[in-house]
């Protein structure tokens, strides 16, 4: 590298020395050509010993913008000099600083299941860039289309995800991507025509019957029954693992006679209103308490729920995965759609911000689909009558 023509783009400390200060370094003894101070005074040797380190510095800088972009200014190695390169912002420490942001608003506005994917997606790309790139972490500005490829294969053949598992980690890690190209730290968005797809997955739900064969099971373990009265208490309800973990009898209202459900949904944050009919109302007497705070249902996490649930299921005779939010698409299903229920006001009861996401959960059922085709058929029928008449 060359000495600088130019001193224009260059911090300040270094335009400094360029003309001391006559209390200083007298300008007699200052030498444009070398850009040194003569004399060798012990004031002269330290001005010329900084001058030195800051020259080092600069050619630093100089070589490290120059081996990540071809047009090089004085501007950008100014920048690098100074600590305000943001091109040399790293993947994986954005990404952690991110997620130590969003766990300081879990619990407000943020999930915890949400920043557990968020950490899980920093994990497999942290073992990504150390096998295929050989290092810890990697230049943001080094992601591109290539990254995405090998980062979307990775996942899928190395660390043996589903298509819907693929595509929820990429959207999460798109929404990162995003957020630094937002904040100036990569120039443009390598998602930008990458299409992400997901697949349909029938959804499990509970038939009334097999809803009839859990109630009437006799269970000696206090948490086994516990579980089994809170996921039948979704099934008629439609709140969510998290919502009735916390639910309350601050929650329970009574109008007219009736028992209602009022609270807002942790996830979202919607209101949610729910009429309470006789088998959560009955499940509600049995952990009836005279604190009002305490929560109704004290659930342990959901994987041990779940875990009971694989115990609880085959004892009434259902031997199909079934997990704890299994209860919530049995509501939308069995419990509603399958009742005439429209699907706006199902969506209103799970509260749900887009209807979308209810038809995802809601599947018309054979019973339902059988009911309306006879329905179909007799009105038919009469006005094909009538035509003949």
């Amino acid at each position: 590298m060359g000495p600088f023509r130019s001193w224009d783009g260059l911090p300040s400390a270094v335009k400094a020395f360029r003309s001391p200060p006559g209390s200083r370094s007298p300008p007699d003894l200052w030498q444009l050509h070398p850009g040194r101070v003569v004399g060798r005074s012990v004031l002269a040797g330290k001005i010329n010993e900084q001058l030195s380190r800051i020259h080092r510095r600069i050619e630093q800088c100089y070589e490290l913008v120059s081996d990540r972009s071809a047009v090089i200014t004085p501007q950008m190695v100014k920048n690098a000099y100074m600590g305000n390169d943001r091109s040399a912002e790293m993947l994986l420490a954005f990404f952690n600083r991110h997620n130590d942001e969003f766990f300081q608003m879990v619990g407000v506005n943020r999930s915890l299941s949400t920043y557990y994917k968020y950490q899980c997606v920093c994990r497999h790309l942290k073992t990504f860039i150390s096998r295929c790139y050989g290092c810890e972490d990697l230049a943001l500005e080094k992601i591109n289309r290539e990254f995405l490829i090998g980062f979307h294969q990775f996942i899928a053949r190395e660390c043996g995800h589903k298509k819907n598992t693929i595509w929820v980690y990429l959207i999460a890690f798109k929404h990162i991507i995003r957020l630094a190209l937002h904040q100036g730290y990569i120039p443009r968005d390598p998602f930008a025509g990458y299409k992400l797809h997901s697949e349909f997955v029938p959804r499990n739900y509970l038939t009334m019957n097999e809803i009839n064969d859990i109630l009437r099971l006799e269970l000696s373990n206090v948490k086994m029954r516990l579980v089994r009265d809170a996921f039948l208490f979704s099934c008629f309800t439609g709140l969510s693992y998290a919502d009735i973990r916390r639910l309350t009898f601050h929650h329970i209202h009574c109008e007219q006679e009736r028992m209602w459900i009022r609270m807002s949904r942790r996830k979202t944050g919607t209101d949610v209103t729910v009429r309470l009919f006789s088998v959560p109302c009955n499940i509600l007497l049995q952990y009836r308490s005279e604190d009002p705070d305490k929560p109704i249902f004290p659930l342990p996490g959901n994987r041990q729920c779940n875990l009971y649930l694989e115990r609880i299921m085959p004892m009434a005779g259902i031997l199909r995965h079934t997990t704890f939010h299994c209860a919530r698409h049995t509501f939308a299903t069995t419990v509603t759609l399958s009742q005439g229920v429209a699907m706006e006001i199902i969506s209103k009861l799970l509260g749900h911000k887009n209807i979308r996401t209810t038809q995802i959960y809601a599947q018309v059922t054979h019973e339902r689909l059988n009911r309306d085709m006879e329905l179909l058929a007799e009105q038919l029928d009469s006005l094909c009558g009538e035509s003949l008449c």
